[in-house]
């Protein structure tokens, strides 16, 4: 069978997991407390508890510029603790404020499009995964980044994401306390349902992405262990798992593994996409050979999806990676034919 880009086919079974299985689950978890720990910041804290986000570009911080008007320009300058200086991370959004989002302007998928500050909303420029110490927009494909220059005042702009390996594209939120700073984990705690679907799919993302992560381990966790899987289905019994609703009807936790075709709709609301738009946490079907699902991390009229693909081979197991784009529609390999929604 030809390889079929974002299917939820794989060219390879997963390697046989290791007697010491119970030892990877706790690893596992460790890493994941690690990469999110368990600080938050909520609206009702001090402005001095809100993060700063710290470039890799030395002393200096993302800054809103004073006066800039509507969109407000996002730039680089001189870490001072200023208001323009602080933040906050949620799983997917970077906020100033409460009203105002972190956006790539124009939505635009070439490399070096402005980044600015514009109404919070479902606008795909405002989606932002944690990447491997930095920032992905999934719709341009790009990276938040310092252009070149470097120089203070300067507009941050998105670039190609190999800049993730320099300085100009790392970013790191951090609460500063005197002489002390300590990094602020993304939380899912008291979110309501679909925030919370959407939260735990950006954490699996950002698990996934971190440099030192065990795929093998993360797709025996994803596949409860099966030694070959169409993950895109487990990926999102999975999420919704981890996220407190649990799939309790079903083939194989709620979902055939082998064949996203036969999945049982368990208390979901099945919509058109021409006459629906998607929420956060909705499950969305692409008819591609042996059927394709992923889940809407933000919704709108172009929603943002995460989902196991495999299009691009993993080296470390032989399968699919992790991926997350609006494409809706994928040429000759099929379309979205419908969305299922938690009732």
């Amino acid at each position: 069978m030809p390889l079929i880009q974002r299917s939820c086919y794989r060219p390879a079974p997963l390697p046989k997991p290791k007697s010491h299985k119970k030892r990877m689950v706790l690893l596992l978890l460790a890493a994941a407390a690690m990469v999110f720990g368990t600080l938050q910041v909520s609206r009702g804290d001090a402005l001095s508890n809100m993060p700063v986000i710290q470039s890799g570009v030395s002393g200096a911080c993302l800054d809103l510029r004073h006066n800039a008007g509507d969109p407000a320009i996002v730039q680089i300058w001189k870490c001072n603790n200023s208001a323009a200086q602080r933040w906050s991370v949620a799983a997917f959004q970077i906020r100033h404020g409460d009203v105002q989002c972190l956006s790539v302007v124009d939505s635009s998928t070439k490399p070096d499009s402005p980044v600015s500050l514009t109404r919070c909303g479902s606008d795909p420029g405002q989606v932002w995964l944690a990447e491997q110490g930095g920032y992905r927009n999934p719709h341009s494909g790009q990276c938040l980044n310092v252009p070149d220059n470097g120089a203070f005042g300067t507009q941050l702009t998105v670039a190609n994401c190999q800049n993730l390996r320099k300085p100009s594209g790392n970013w790191t939120p951090v609460v500063i306390r005197g002489k002390n700073t300590q990094h602020v984990a993304v939380t899912c705690d008291g979110l309501e349902k679909r925030a919370k679907l959407a939260c735990y799919a950006a954490k699996e993302w950002t698990i996934w992405q971190s440099p030192s992560a065990d795929h093998s381990a993360l797709l025996r966790a994803y596949t409860a262990g099966a030694p070959y899987e169409a993950w895109c289905a487990d990926f999102i019994s999975y999420v919704y798992k981890e996220a407190g609703f649990p799939f309790t009807q079903g083939e194989t936790n709620g979902w055939n593994e082998n064949d996203a075709n036969k999945m049982v709709n368990m208390g979901f609301a099945q919509h058109n996409p021409d006459s629906y738009i998607p929420q956060s946490g909705d499950i969305a079907y692409f008819d591609y050979n042996g059927g394709h699902v992923e889940l809407v991390v933000s919704g709108g009229k172009a929603p943002t999806f995460i989902y196991g693909n495999s299009g691009t081979t993993d080296p470390a197991t032989g399968n699919g990676q992790m991926a997350a784009n609006t494409v809706t529609s994928d040429g000759s390999n099929g379309k979205l034919v419908y969305y299922l929604s938690p009732l």
